[in-house]
């Protein structure tokens, strides 16, 4: 079923073009009827009658004129002598060929065909367009010698007599056929009207289809937006303001989705710190009593029993390390947990950058150099500015992640392995936005742990809490930025690429 808009529109597009139409019929109709009649009359079909006979008798003029110039040259006594003499033949041949401007060849020959002397023009100094006439005639009247012409003459007069023949003829069958014409005239106008007519409706229609249907697209996608779909796209063709308009809805439908992973990101993260900081203060306060009660057993004991002493040393050797190991995890949770919010200021990435680079690394927040004193960062910051709005001091925290996370792949716990890894911090801008990237040569992240990476408690390292790359996550989503791990292209390792939106 036709929609209003598309009625509408097929009947705007079948007026701007019959009513033009129309119009044109109409003045078409009175100018051809006021030309006819004076272009088809007496006078115009006497006049082409008398100009093909003038063209018919000036072609009769040229060829009694080739005629009569060789008869003139066959009747020359210097050529009649030449032959009976049979010397300087070819030098008469040649006067009589330059006395002519048309002609192209001379020559002399008996009746057996054998040629006894003859001159041309040289090849490219007549023009090769013209039509070739020969000419024959006895020498001298009654010789049995024969002279042979060859003129070149301009084919312009003969074409135009043919031409003229042919526009006379036309012309005598418009006359003959006049009201025919303005009847076949007026019948082909009314089939070229309907004809446009239903192309026109047909077009308008297909026209019409085209922009409802594009609308029609928006218009459900905007229902599954609304509805919670928020990954739905629609087909960006043509390039209209419809398809402007599609464009538009996927970027406000994924800058939506990206939204709202951000704050679905957040709130899990949110749970993941409270949760942190019930576990944090669950665990902490038992530890303090276990480990005063096993220092006290072990204070208490007299050691008679060299067995159980050395038993009882282990024991609480053992103890106070894996106390050591849970008050580290409480400070990671207590730490994790007390995480403050971004806020952001503007400020110059690339400065940003280059102030990371010249300043040293911390213990608190940043890679331990102490750990990888050996460690190989290069930087690569692309010129000019970035401007964007950052949170200095979290930012720091999350690329130094990133950094440190890196070199522990690259080391798997031996320091020994660091001299021969290298971290490559780099930055550009593509699309309006900037792009930091950091890579390593380690062994990369596999593909079944990419998607938890950002996660909470998901780690593969040994003694790993899980917590580093899930900080960097939330500080880059706050900053309304994404985070994403693959491998690198040029180091074979992992890269993680942070994007951020420039001011």
């Amino acid at each position: 079923m036709l929609g209003k808009t598309e009625r509408r529109l097929a009947g705007v597009i079948l007026l701007t073009a019959v009513v033009p139409l129309v119009v044109a019929i109409w003045m078409s109709n009175a100018l051809f009827r006021q030309a006819s009649s004076v272009w088809l009359n007496p006078d115009v079909d006497k006049q082409l009658d008398h100009g093909v006979r003038l063209f018919r008798d000036y072609v009769k003029a040229e060829k009694a004129r080739t005629r009569y110039q060789v008869e003139a040259m066959a009747g020359k006594p210097e050529l009649v002598r030449a032959i009976g003499e049979k010397k300087d033949l070819t030098e008469v041949l040649g006067r009589l060929l330059g006395e002519t401007a048309d002609v192209e060849r001379v020559s002399v020959q008996r009746n057996d065909g054998a040629i006894l002397g003859k001159a041309e023009r040289p090849a490219g100094t007549v023009d090769a367009g013209r039509r070739r006439v020969d000419v024959t005639r006895h020498v001298g009247g009654d010789r049995e010698e024969t002279l042979a012409v060859t003129f070149a003459i301009d084919r312009s007069y003969e074409q135009d007599l043919q031409h003229a023949g042919e526009v006379r003829a036309v012309y005598g069958q418009l006359v003959a056929g006049k009201e025919a014409l303005f009847t076949g005239y007026l019948r082909a106008f009314a089939v070229l009207l309907i004809g446009t007519a239903v192309v026109t409706i047909a077009l308008g229609f297909v026209l019409a289809r085209g922009i409802t249907k594009r609308i029609a697209r928006i218009v459900v996608a905007m229902r599954k937006l609304t509805s919670g779909d928020w990954s739905v796209r629609v087909p960006v063709t043509g390039s209209d303001e419809m398809t402007e308009l599609a464009s538009t809805f996927n970027r406000m439908s994924a800058e939506l989705q990206a939204s709202r992973a951000r704050i679905a990101y957040l709130q899990r993260i949110e749970v993941w710190q409270q949760m942190a900081q019930r576990l944090a203060h669950e665990i902490k306060n038992p530890l303090t009593p276990i480990q005063l009660a096993v220092q006290q057993c072990h204070r208490k004991y007299d050691g008679q029993n060299p067995r159980y002493q050395e038993l009882l040393n282990a024991s609480v050797e053992i103890v106070e390390e894996e106390v050591g190991t849970l008050r580290r995890l409480v400070s990671n949770f207590s730490r994790f947990a007390r995480l403050p919010s971004v806020e952001r200021r503007d400020d110059d990435l690339v400065q940003f950058l280059d102030d990371m680079q010249a300043r040293p690394w911390t213990a608190d927040d940043e890679l331990n150099n102490e750990s990888v004193p050996s460690l190989q960062i290069e930087w690569s910051v692309a010129g000019g500015t970035m401007p964007a709005a950052i949170d200095r001091q979290l930012l720091r925290l999350a690329l130094g992640n990133l950094i440190r996370n890196a070199a522990d792949a690259i080391t798997k716990g031996d320091p020994r392995q660091v001299g021969k890894g290298v971290v490559r911090v780099s930055a550009r801008v593509e699309r309006g936005e900037a792009v930091i990237a950091v890579e390593d040569n380690g062994p990369g992240v596999a593909d079944g742990v990419r998607e938890r990476v950002f996660e909470p408690y998901v780690t593969t390292k040994a003694h790993g809490t899980g917590l580093g790359l899930a900080i960097t996550m939330k500080i880059v989503v706050e900053h309304n930025g994404t985070l994403s791990v693959d491998t690198s292209p040029d180091l074979g390792g992992a890269r993680f690429t942070i994007t951020l939106p420039l001011r």
